[in-house]
């Protein structure tokens, strides 16, 4: 058993209305689908932006997959399936929910050091963007933050820098 089957196993999938208007009880499958894909193009086939998330606005089951993506990024992953992992993960730190927002936050902060993981590791630059995307949102130790960054062991694009 898998750190993703006991998270996913402690939520009550059925109970949330998922993005796509049904019960969010597929979303669980769609999940382990998700770590096990091996490319980025297969995780975002799964499209489960679209059941957690509406243009930005969260739906009913963000905290639950939140906190099942950070149980993933603590397993082994392909480097898609991390990739769409931690880009899903910054899309649910930063929605436009303020109650929804804060709530996947804490979930992604207790995981910190899994996101300094990606970082500093440097799998890829998307990972590491994404990683440090995250970090931006919950991090509440700025220096250490910065300290990461201008380490002169991480690439990030221009627009993570500022």
């Amino acid at each position: 058993m898998r750190l993703i089957d006991v998270e996913i196993g402690g939520w009550d999938w059925s109970a949330f209305e998922c993005g796509c208007t049904k019960s969010a009880a597929h979303l669980a499958d769609d999940l382990r689908l998700l770590v096990e894909t091996q490319s980025v193009e297969g995780a975002r086939a799964l499209h489960i932006e679209n059941h957690a998330l509406i243009q930005s606005i969260p739906q009913p089951p963000a905290e639950a997959v939140a906190s099942v993506l950070m149980a993933a990024l603590a397993g082994e992953l392909s480097p898609g399936a991390r990739f769409v992992c931690l880009d899903l993960l910054g899309a649910l730190v930063f929605n436009d929910g303020e109650y929804s927002e804060e709530r996947c936050q804490e979930i992604a902060r207790q995981g910190l050091w899994l996101l300094y993981r990606d970082v500093w590791a440097g799998a890829s630059p998307g990972i590491v963007a994404n990683a440090y995307y995250v970090l931006r949102a919950i991090e509440t130790d700025e220096e250490r933050l910065h300290a990461y960054r201008d380490s002169g062991r991480i690439k990030l694009p221009d627009y993570l820098t500022d």
